[in-house]
């Protein structure tokens, strides 16, 4: 959705999956958090992804900040692919992108043990 900030939605919201009877874990951080949000300084916003316990797939997220309408692309090409949340973490990003915040996200530090 192209507001201001940008908003992308993809998969399984936090009710959705537990009302599916999935086991989650949730990942949430500030889109201040990210370095390219910095350097632009457009810091609103907040990205929160579902990742699926025990398989480490993505179900889901809501992005809402800047870039939040590409950078959704990439977590859509990763639930496709049924790729664990550790390679996104773990990728090479381009230095700095908001797609970098990919890697935040999915740190110990955003994502709930």
């Amino acid at each position: 959705m192209f507001t201001t900030p940008e908003l992308g939605r993809v998969g399984l919201s936090e009710t959705e999956a537990l009302h599916a009877g999935y086991g989650i874990r949730i990942a949430t951080m500030p889109v201040s958090a990210i370095p390219r949000a910095r350097t632009v300084g457009q810091l609103d916003g907040a990205w929160k992804a579902v990742v699926e316990r025990g398989t480490d797939r993505i179900l889901g997220a809501a992005l809402h900040g800047r870039g939040s309408s590409e950078v959704i692309a990439v977590i859509h090409m990763a639930m496709l692919g049924d790729v664990p949340y550790q390679q996104l973490r773990d990728a090479v990003i381009t230095h700095p992108t908001m797609a970098e915040g990919l890697q935040l996200l999915f740190s110990d530090a955003f994502l709930a043990p």
